[in-house]
């Protein structure tokens, strides 16, 4: 179980809060790309704008190449936002056709889902001395897709995003009090249906 905590700016002064926490880089930086199917009256959306809980999303997740290929292969993960804590379960599937994907996935969720945008961004991972996780994700691109998964049309988003990973018992508002008017809920997947006006 874990708490994320965001904040949007410059990429300096993003690196400034990772630096200021000793955090030293943990894997190599990768493409990221994400499908995120919802209902079609968007009640995933719907819930996150509202802040409901609980409330999930379901995405599937690869990485390399933004193309949507007839066959996708990645992890299928769906998070879940709870009163004090987030979770997130996957599992992975290789070398799916599509229409079976989104069976799978609507048999995951017990309703029927739509995949609706794909979600492609540069992340790169750090980490502290006591082991707290930072990811740092730059040039965001949102693209709408159709029931068949055809693109229909693409919004770049210049902002920057870092995320902090924290277990539930850790207090970390010492390490981030100085950064306080950085830090924002902010959800890609409910940008990306902002900006592509859904």
């Amino acid at each position: 179980m874990r708490n994320e905590v965001k904040f949007i700016g410059d990429y300096t002064q993003l690196r400034k809060i990772i630096s200021e926490q000793s955090a030293s880089r943990a894997y190599p930086t990768r493409s990221i790309n994400s499908i995120y199917f919802d209902t079609r009256d968007m009640d995933d959306f719907n819930d996150s704008e509202e802040g409901s809980v609980p409330r999930q999303k379901t995405r599937l997740r690869w990485y390399g190449s933004r193309m949507i290929r007839t066959r996708l292969s990645g992890a299928v993960e769906n998070k879940s936002t709870l009163s004090n804590h987030r979770e997130k379960d996957s599992f992975r599937v290789s070398d799916l056709e599509q229409e079976p994907l989104v069976d799978l996935i609507s048999s995951v969720r017990k309703t029927k889902m739509i995949p609706v945008a794909l979600i492609s961004y540069i992340r790169e991972y750090f980490m502290t001395p006591s082991g707290l996780r930072f990811t740092l994700d730059r040039h965001i691109q949102y693209a709408a897709t159709d029931k068949y998964f055809r693109v229909t049309r693409t919004e770049r988003d210049y902002s920057n995003v870092l995320e902090l990973k924290v277990p539930v018992d850790v207090d970390y508002s010492v390490a981030t009090s100085n950064f306080a008017d950085l830090r924002t809920r902010f959800s890609k997947y409910c940008e990306a249906v902002r900006r592509l006006e859904y």
